[in-house]
């Protein structure tokens, strides 16, 4: 414990002044307005079975380590959502207290954070013509992170998501090592015509390292990225809108045992998205991303002018319209377009029966490196989650990600796997969960004698979680939350897919830590 709060410093403390100034700022906003606020403690219990609990290869472990362990974690958790006439805000604060059968030492309290605030009808006082304007944030301080990110958040996620919200989620993988996981930003949208929209963006990310375990210590690199975005989109049609996206990210790394460097990207790509059908549409963007030279300090970091593809394409199909929801048919949920994080219980994952939705997505850029070296890496990501109803207290989901990844210089390469499958059933108020996951990654270095170094490992988890809400008992069930002012026991409502990032998350793009909110 004392680890956490002396390794969390500055990071952990700025991650949650700025989510209680979020909370109050928007509970003081809404005072004045008649706010309705909605409460909803929750809390889960899971007992999981993990091969190795270092993500290290086993032959790299110091003699009489323990890989294979048991572990129960608990995971109370606050959920706090507020509308009212000017503003809506929603947030959600957890804590993960984790204990090791075997190896004792490594138990830990880790912390999840995740908000936002919905200030478009603030901003109507202003111009109608404003058809987004918002903030949003999440932390995370874990010693165990996936390669992957959240997949709609909640217990046993981590594989199928199909949206890059940090590097943390580009598939690259370190060893078990205390991490600082941050995001902030703020997102606008301006109707310019009847058809025409501009939108930009600005979002802040940093990752911190700290107490590797296992007595490996890799060289890991703390990352500071910046990165604003403007899309202008213009509807040709009810069913296409074409535009063109801009990125300029900047991204600033400092070595755990000494180095540093720097580099910028600009990014340029064209956009076609298309409703084929009510529960039908595709997303295509394409186009280039440009990395600047590179002068670090760190040995054999220098990079000329580098010039790559941007590409990405995402298809979604579910058997329900999302339409409802955005045309005013449905009320928004309270908890709508909350970032999602893996451990954080979100509300829905119970499926109406017979309903399922499927997201696929592929997308080639430039992201930072964060382990062995660092600098920009090109990458390709694919993405496949499929979640459905069986019955109405019965859902199951299937995720598969894989990403490659390159840097030239040094030459390193990298490949990462991540399967689960799961299922979950509504037993009265409580939500069991049970997923089986399953990890593979890979990592090529070249040393400077030319001699190729490999680092590899696999593991696979077995995952037991029962959650409760205290106050809602429709919490889980998509839906059945309801809109404000009605009671917790409402009927589920159509609309409001599983989402890799929440609802309102953008796809991902060129050298890019983005967020939610399009």
């Amino acid at each position: 414990m004392s680890l956490l709060y002396r390794d969390s410093g500055l990071t952990g403390q700025w991650a949650l002044f700025t989510f209680i100034m979020l909370a109050t700022l928007g509970w003081f906003m809404n005072m004045s307005a008649f706010a309705q606020t909605r409460i909803i403690p929750t809390v889960s219990v899971t007992e999981t079975y993990d091969s190795n609990v270092f993500y290290t290869p086993k032959s790299l472990l110091q003699p009489g380590t323990q890989p294979e362990d048991f572990i129960t974690q608990i995971t109370p958790q606050i959920n706090v959502a507020q509308l009212g006439s000017r503003v809506r805000s929603s947030f959600a604060v957890g804590g993960i207290v984790s204990m090791y059968a075997h190896n004792s030492n490594l138990n830990y309290t880790g912390l999840n954070a995740t908000g936002r605030l919905d200030l478009k009808n603030y901003a109507d006082r202003i111009s109608q013509r404003i058809v987004s304007f918002g903030l949003f944030g999440t932390y995370q301080f874990t010693p165990s992170v996936t390669s992957f990110g959240a997949t709609g958040g909640g217990i046993g996620a981590g594989a199928g998501a199909t949206t890059i919200t940090s590097p943390l989620n580009v598939g690259q993988v370190t060893n078990r090592v205390y991490t600082h996981n941050l995001n902030f930003g703020v997102n606008a949208g301006y109707l310019l015509t009847r058809t025409t929209t501009v939108s930009g963006s600005y979002n802040y990310s940093k990752i911190h390292f700290s107490g590797q375990s296992g007595g490996v210590e890799n060289q890991l690199f703390d990352t500071d990225g910046h990165q604003a975005t403007m899309t202008i989109a213009n509807q040709l049609s009810l069913r296409d809108t074409v535009g063109t996206t801009a990125r300029m990210s900047h991204f600033d790394q400092q070595g755990n045992t000494g180095g540093s460097s720097s580099f910028t990207t600009f990014n340029g790509t064209l956009n076609w998205d298309r409703k084929w059908t009510p529960t039908l549409s595709t997303t295509l963007m394409g186009g280039g991303v440009m990395t600047m030279p590179i002068d670090s300090t760190g040995a054999g970091q220098r990079v000329p002018l580098q010039v790559a593809p941007a590409i990405t394409a995402n298809l979604n199909y579910v058997t329900f319209s999302e339409g409802l929801r955005a045309a005013g048919a449905a009320a928004p949920a309270p908890f709508d377009g909350l970032p999602a994080l893996e451990g954080t219980l979100m509300p829905g994952g119970i499926m109406p029966p017979g309903q399922f939705g499927t997201r696929l997505s592929y997308n080639y850029n430039v992201y930072p490196s964060f382990v062995i070296g660092s600098g920009p890496m090109k990458t390709h990501i694919a993405g496949a989650n499929i979640t459905g109803g069986i019955t109405s207290k019965l859902s199951g989901q299937l995720g598969l990600n894989y990403s490659h990844g390159s840097t030239s210089d040094p030459q390193s390469t990298f490949d990462s796997v991540n399967a689960s499958v799961g299922a979950s059933y509504l037993i009265g108020p409580v939500l069991a969960n049970l997923t089986y996951r399953w990890m593979y990654f890979s990592n090529m270095n070249e040393q400077p004698t030319g001699i190729e170094d490999q680092y590899a490992f696999s593991k696979k988890m077995v995952m037991l979680t029962l959650s409760y809400a205290f106050t809602n008992q429709s919490f889980f069930r998509m839906g059945g939350l309801g809109s404000f002012g009605t009671s917790g026991t409402a009927a589920p409502a159509e609309g409001g897919t599983p989402s890799d990032a929440g609802p309102g998350a953008i796809p991902s793009g060129g050298g890019t830590l983005l967020g939610p909110g399009k």
